[in-house]
């Protein structure tokens, strides 16, 4: 009997530019030519659903826009603030309840009950115990931005080898000096992709804070149009969110390869 011959299935990406390269952009534009399409063929109504040219046009209108420049900054004051302490505090936490059984059995319980609250439900107890101003959306988008952080951290530290700790130990490292240097490390790529998790729930949060609230923010801004009727400046609106988001997500993606060469895969 001859011997069957096997053809192994070509790489993908290696005819031509790569798949990673070419599916993301055809899948945005498969998704804005279905919305520019849509309502001009009335599978939604326009008055909801503007066409996409018409949003793009709008985009510029809301980039020119004084009064959204300053919500922007609003925003991304209380979002960088919110951020950067659920990071120095989820990190820490996570880690800690990985080596601490302690501090696990107290910590967990918490952690368990508080997953399945919608972060945003807390908005309104909020305000009644800290007022509407920007300590409430600070503290939402901490909490927001918790859970992930700490979870990821968790389990990078978990998967951390006793004995690594313990030789770290018996070269004289006390025990926070052996978490900071064994243990975050080697946890490093865990935490990144929690931190990454937290920028885009983060986000959400807030607006949604914002939309509570209507003090002042880009929710707020953008609400104030949905009370006006005007669904294109909405939708304007919620598109430059998005791609805010987007461009945030990549300039972190970003800064950690360049920035730590070393971890190997994605976060």
């Amino acid at each position: 009997m001859a011997a069957e011959t096997v053809k192994d299935e070509p790489e993908a990406g290696t005819g031509g530019l790569p798949s990673t390269l070419l599916l993301p952009p055809a899948g945005v534009a498969l998704l804005l030519l279905a919305w520019e399409i849509a309502p001009r063929i009335g599978l939604v109504r326009a008055t909801s659903v503007p066409p996409f040219s018409e949003v793009l046009v709008e985009i510029g209108a809301v980039l020119t826009d004084p009064s959204f420049g300053s919500e922007v900054a609003g925003s991304a004051y209380r979002w960088g603030l919110g951020f950067a302490l659920a990071v120095l505090i989820g990190v820490p936490l996570g880690i800690v309840m990985a080596r601490s059984r302690i501090v696990r059995h107290a910590v967990e319980p918490v952690l368990t009950m508080s997953y399945p609250v919608p972060k945003v439900a807390l908005t309104l107890i909020l305000v009644l115990l800290f007022g509407a101003g920007t300590a409430s959306r600070v503290i939402i988008v901490v909490l927001a931005c918790l859970i992930p952080i700490v979870i990821a951290s968790f389990h990078g530290a978990a998967a951390v080898e006793p004995w690594l700790v313990w030789s770290a130990r018996g070269l004289g490292s006390g025990r926070i000096g052996a978490l900071a240097r064994v243990v975050l490390p080697a946890a490093l790529p865990q935490v990144l992709s929690g931190v990454r998790m937290a920028i885009g729930v983060s986000i959400f949060a807030l607006m949604a804070a914002e939309l509570m609230i209507r003090q002042s923010g880009i929710g707020a801004y953008l609400f104030t149009f949905y009370d006006h009727g005007d669904t294109l400046r909405v939708w304007a609106t919620a598109a430059v969110i998005a791609v805010i988001g987007f461009l945030l997500d990549a300039a972190y993606v970003q800064a950690v390869r360049r920035g730590l060469r070393w971890i190997e895969g994605e976060i």
